[in-house]
């Protein structure tokens, strides 16, 4: 899912709405006016005020990136010793340019202290996560919900906002600012740019080759530069979203079922069902699955069950707003834009089109526009357990009946909760702790890196139940022709280089986050009807590298729609079978004659 920046866009309500403050008891709140009344007598000088904010988020809100600098700064010689020295001058310089603009008596006070909260949130974020901002992070903030924003509301996470934010924003709120009459004080900063300016020119000067080689070889850094990337990537956020395709884009309204065994299909007019059920993984990484050599037994109930598994899979994105529009796109990574997949013809769409009765079945935060045009259920969670999400189980809930009753070729979407982190416990009924000790909080900074690692393989061993079960269900009908699919949405960090959870910038982002499982059960009926050869596709899974790219072809493939968006060279199967769907050029062939 999508959730790493929660805490800085519901911060505010965290301190305000619920009523922190208001509910506290009346010592603290007299001690809290003694305060307000001291605050409120003492002054400072705009100048020295435009410093103070300068060091303080220059240095103290920006703890990510001064740690991410000095990890990879080496200092070899007298030229990358200047840029060493400089770097720091240059970001104060840099921030007091910023608060001399936006310091001003009539609108100052507001600004600053809305800046204040929203970066102690992101730098608790990104220093204790290991994260990056920039606009697909947040559009994770915006598109998040509140169950999810509220599991990341951790203790270790408000006293954090509250010290570093809340605080200064409340002694700041009260001091009061001495500015200069307006001539001088327009002179004053008039001044600073000019000294700034040449201060900047200077070390641009003598650092320049220092400054090009450091940056491009790491270029996410100013994605750590924090305020200054919360605004560049909200401005990008809102700019791609204004700048998306608001008419919907129909791509193919003639797509049609069209299996292989014409033969078998005229003989018993009918009889066939084609039947896929689709489960959308969350937050699953391949390294831990023992299907694909952990070392932990995670998969005992899948190794049983005659699967392909798919050793090399990469998602599209890091995080669940991306990678889940981007699986059931047509457009592959690098083409894909998230905001145009909105209102363009997708996988479900074109299923529907052929004549597939398609259902999506939600346990998570939502479906980020893939279901919006096809029936849609949602699981409720148990009210007497206080569970904010049911376990992934309730997806299978009247799954037997519903393949009784088929009668129509059929796509069934479960989206699961999976192992969505920080708080992994909650994952998993409690038959599922064989891996101890757990750590059964949301504050991960309070676990070890091991029990951490526990609670998250008990999802995935939860993971196994759940993809086995719908397997064992399948099987129960064996006159139809049914695939199983199991695909995560992305991959998770769980410490690795003291990166957590997900959401890295897809070009940084280490393998933990883009190397996903996948995992496909075929039908001996479907197998046989198809003449799709099982000993293929297990040879393509071990020694071939796949990624979501391949996942829109593929599923067309197995439930045989044939459509002017299919590609051959993306499809897992071609090969495996006597014949694929037509190529780009048979297909212009067929049209011409």
């Amino acid at each position: 899912m999508s959730y790493s920046l929660s805490p800085f866009y519901h911060t505010y309500h965290a301190f305000t709405a619920q009523g922190v403050f208001g509910g506290a008891p009346e010592s603290l709140r007299a001690a809290l006016a003694r305060a307000r009344t001291k605050l409120s007598g003492m002054t400072i000088g705009s100048g020295w005020l435009i410093g103070l904010l300068a060091f303080y988020f220059g240095f103290v809100l920006n703890l990510a990136f001064w740690r991410f600098i000095l990890d990879r700064l080496e200092i070899t010689n007298g030229d990358m010793l200047v840029f060493a020295v400089s770097l720091p001058i240059l970001i104060f310089i840099f921030f007091a340019g910023l608060f001399s603009v936006l310091l001003v008596s009539f609108a100052g006070k507001p600004i600053v202290v809305f800046l204040l909260l929203i970066s102690s949130a992101a730098n608790f974020a990104m220093f204790r996560f290991g994260i990056f901002i920039d606009s697909d992070m947040l559009r994770n903030v915006f598109e998040t919900d509140a169950r999810e924003a509220g599991e990341l509301m951790t203790a270790t996470g408000l006293a954090w906002i509250a010290l570093t934010g809340v605080l200064p924003a409340i002694a700041f709120a009260f001091v009061k600012v001495r500015y200069l009459p307006l001539k001088k004080e327009a002179a004053a900063r008039f001044v600073f740019f000019i000294v700034g300016a040449l201060i900047l020119g200077g070390f641009a000067t003598s650092s320049t080759k220092e400054y090009a080689a450091f940056f491009r070889q790491h270029n996410a850094a100013r994605k750590l530069v924090n305020t200054f990337n919360i605004a560049q990537s909200t401005f990008a956020y809102f700019r791609e979203r204004a700048l998306a395709r608001r008419d919907f884009a129909w791509l193919d309204r003639n797509a049609k079922f069209e299996p292989q065994s014409k033969q078998a299909l005229s003989a018993r007019p009918g009889t066939r069902k084609r039947v896929m059920i689709f489960i959308v993984g969350e937050t699953a990484r391949a390294k831990s699955f023992s299907l694909g050599g952990y070392e932990r037994e995670t998969n005992p109930l899948l190794s049983r069950r005659g699967v392909v598994y798919f050793k090399n899979m990469r998602s599209c994105g890091t995080a669940t707003a991306v990678s889940l529009p981007c699986m059931f796109s047509n457009k592959d990574r690098r083409e894909f834009k998230v905001d145009d997949a909105r209102f363009t013809q997708n996988l479900l769409d074109t299923l529907k089109i052929a004549g597939y009765d398609v259902l999506w079945r939600e346990n998570n935060s939502g479906c980020k526009g893939v279901c919006k045009r096809v029936p849609t259920e949602k699981t409720d969670p148990p009210t007497e357990s206080g569970q904010k999400y049911s376990f992934d189980e309730a997806l299978l809930e009247g799954l037997e009946a519903r393949l009784k009753e088929t009668e129509k070729n059929t796509a069934i979407f479960l989206h699961t909760i999976g192992s969505h982190g920080p708080a992994y416990y909650r994952r998993t009924p409690e038959r599922f702790r064989r891996f101890t000790p757990t750590c059964d909080t949301a504050d991960l900074q309070n676990c070890t890196r091991e029990a951490i690692r526990n609670t998250y393989d008990n999802t995935i061993l939860y993971t196994d139940t759940v993809v086995a079960s719908a397997i064992d269900i399948a099987r129960k009908f064996p006159e139809l022709e049914t695939t199983v699919i199991y695909v995560s949405d992305h991959g998770e960090s769980l410490g690795e280089n003291r990166v957590y959870l997900h959401g890295l910038p897809y070009a940084v982002a280490p393998n933990e986050q883009t190397q996903i499982p996948f995992v496909v059960w075929m039908s001996e009926t479907l197998k046989k009807n198809e003449r799709i050869s099982e000993t293929c596709v297990r040879n393509k899974a071990e020694a071939e590298s796949f990624s979501h790219d391949n996942i829109f072809h593929s599923v067309l493939s197995l439930l045989s729609v044939r459509t002017r968006l299919y590609r051959q060279e993306k499809d897992i199967f071609s090969g495996c079978r006597p014949k694929s769907f037509p190529t780009r050029d048979e297909r212009a062939r067929d049209a011409e004659a």
